[in-house]
């Protein structure tokens, strides 16, 4: 293995044990019932936001606790672990089960467990953190939401199918920035949601 390559898994693996361990940790960001310990270093030179919460006139830069109580708290784990690691985990692996989710009204039958959870999970945490990383000026966050939307949109046709159907059902949707990106990057599913509309004699 080639010098390079063994400094960028020992970096690496420093982030993942400050990320995991908080050792060294000089800010707390709070959410839920969680609480992050963070470091400035990191999360204010990639954040314009968090920098200017930690060094201005603010409570926060005194007590150096910021707490994003009108924030998704899956979405601030995601965000958080992006600054980290560089990406974030998809599906949380204590997610409820389907049953939870046909109680919430998803049809189970249509689509399966697997595809249930894609449905409920995926999509809503890309947007979610597609709009925190808008919100605490995080681009490349907002480019990887993005991408992680795109993609699992375009591997499951269920979902796809979903995707299509709940903009019928709610066409302010197609005005987030979003689903404008998904839509740019996604022509068939214009379309897609053209003949939609075409069939219902709209």
């Amino acid at each position: 293995m080639i010098p390079a390559v063994y400094a960028r898994e020992a970096f690496s693996e420093a982030l993942n044990s400050l990320y995991s361990a908080g050792a060294y940790s000089d800010l707390t960001i709070k959410c839920g019932n969680k609480r992050h310990r963070v470091h400035k270093a990191l999360v204010c030179t990639r954040s314009p936001f968090f920098a200017k919460a930690c060094s201005g006139p603010f409570k926060e830069s005194q007590t150096n606790v910021i707490d994003l109580v009108d924030d998704d708290p899956e979405a601030v784990d995601a965000m958080i672990f992006y600054l980290y690691h560089g990406h974030y985990p998809k599906v949380d692996p204590d997610a409820p089960r389907p049953q939870a989710y046909a109680n919430k009204g998803w049809c189970l039958d249509w689509f399966g467990e697997d595809t249930i959870g894609l449905q409920e999970q995926y999509l809503p945490l890309h947007a979610k953190v597609y709009a925190l990383a808008e919100k605490y000026q995080i681009p490349d966050l907002k480019k990887l939401a993005t991408r992680n939307f795109n993609s699992t949109v375009d591997s499951d046709r269920g979902l796809r199918d979903l995707v299509v159907e709940a903009m019928y059902w709610n066409p302010l949707g197609l005005g987030s920035e979003i689903f404008k990106s998904v839509l740019q990057a996604n022509p068939a599913m214009a379309y897609d949601i053209a003949i939609f509309h075409r069939e219902r004699g709209i």
